[in-house]
């Protein structure tokens, strides 16, 4: 898949999220602010994230399906923050590479082409997408972040 083609299932994805929300149904709703860039403080050691949601999908099937706690727990996102640098902890240690575009931070691994987390702030909260790349499809999460400082 390029990726110009994941870029825009992703978007169609992310849309469709948001316009159906939590619940499922579309309805009508206070404008949502724009989404702003998350800023990782320097003392930052580690990204931990829940998710709520996993989508599977392929070139044939596509299933979404909410998380029961036990399932948000092993599938939970984890990034260490060493000597400065980025390691998708949940990934076999991928180095990240990070990019702010849009109201919405990137944080990308040449070891993983095709796979990412987006991160961005909505009000009090950080939200993500882990998005992976698998030889048989593609794995994506939606969940909340947190930015855990000097542990």
């Amino acid at each position: 898949m390029t990726r110009a083609t994941c870029s825009a299932t992703l978007l169609t994805v992310t849309l469709l999220w948001l316009a159906l929300g939590a619940g499922g149904t579309a309805q009508a709703q206070a404008p949502t602010p724009a989404p702003q860039p998350v800023q990782i403080p320097d003392a930052a050691t580690v990204l931990e994230g829940i998710p709520t949601v996993r989508e599977d999908s392929s070139e044939r099937r596509s299933e979404r399906r909410l998380l029961d706690p036990a399932e948000a727990a092993s599938n939970r996102l984890n990034v260490r923050i060493r000597e400065g640098k980025l390691y998708w902890s949940s990934q076999a240690d991928s180095p990240l590479q990070l990019d702010a575009i849009d109201g919405f931070t990137y944080l990308s691994s040449p070891s993983r082409p095709g796979s990412y987390i987006k991160l961005t702030r909505l009000n009090d909260r950080i939200t993500y997408v882990e998005h992976l790349d698998m030889p048989t499809g593609q794995v994506t999460y939606w969940g909340e972040l947190r930015i855990v400082v000097g542990r």
